[in-house]
């Protein structure tokens, strides 16, 4: 069944065609009259701009009507509810400027951290999906293949969360309407519980290992038993 009229803007067929001095005949090239299947699906209706003033918005190469109309209809959408995204916008370009802004903020470990998930799981797995067009199935697909192929649950679940980081911020920005990885995230893994030694058991480690790896390693252990530094803090020492 053929889409309604809509309340607002006009859909049309134009065509390619190119008139004898160059320009495209567009809506009104013959070949479009009477049944032809010639040509592609396009819409056009007037938006408000920052001056006030109606601004005509076209688009056109669409397959269908009704493919026309839904994106006359998301346009509609995005004017009532003051999205201004950008319908073409794809995953991998959105995501490699989030990045590129998130560098100037982060610390270096974290922001490393995150260029690497963008690049080797984020991008190959949504970047040809538009922004607008990424959903909650999308994501729990990917989960869902990521870990029948062995990744592990919290790596998955950061990767996950990065996604959700990165469209937050274009929900905030209103290029989206709501963050997709609210509906289809699976919640953050359990800790381990971690097993402490007990004092005789961490004197019995220090001087096990004064008897067989010498004094320096012995003496970084210790630092890190009675201090609780972290190994990259203690191997920065001078």
């Amino acid at each position: 069944m053929a889409p309604r009229s809509p309340e607002r803007g006009r859909l049309y067929r134009r065509c390619g065609c190119r008139r004898p001095d160059g320009r495209q005949f567009g809506a009104s090239c013959p070949k479009l009259k009477g049944r032809s299947r010639r040509g592609s699906w396009a819409f056009a209706v007037d938006l408000p701009s920052t001056d006030g003033r109606r601004k005509p918005h076209c688009r056109s190469g669409f397959p269908t009507r009704k493919a026309a109309h839904a994106a006359l209809e998301h346009a509609l959408t995005c004017e009532r509810t003051g999205l201004h995204g950008d319908e073409d916008l794809t995953l991998a370009a959105y995501l490699t400027e989030w990045l590129r802004t998130k560098e100037e903020t982060l610390k270096p470990t974290t922001f490393v951290r995150y260029r690497d998930y963008v690049r080797a799981d984020l991008i190959p797995s949504f970047g040809c999906i538009t922004l607008q067009d990424l959903r909650p199935r999308h994501i729990t697909a990917w989960q869902e293949a990521e870990l029948a192929r062995g990744r592990g649950r919290t790596t998955v679940y950061r990767i996950g969360a990065t996604l959700s980081s990165a469209l937050g911020s274009a929900m905030r920005a209103r290029l989206i309407a709501d963050n997709p990885c609210r509906y289809a995230m699976t919640p953050r893994p359990a800790a381990q519980e971690r097993i402490c030694w007990n004092p005789t058991q961490a004197a019995a480690f220090l001087r096990h290992n004064h008897t067989h790896y010498g004094d320096q390693l012995a003496d970084l252990f210790e630092l890190l038993l009675g201090t609780g530094m972290r190994r990259g803090e203690a191997l920065g020492l001078h």
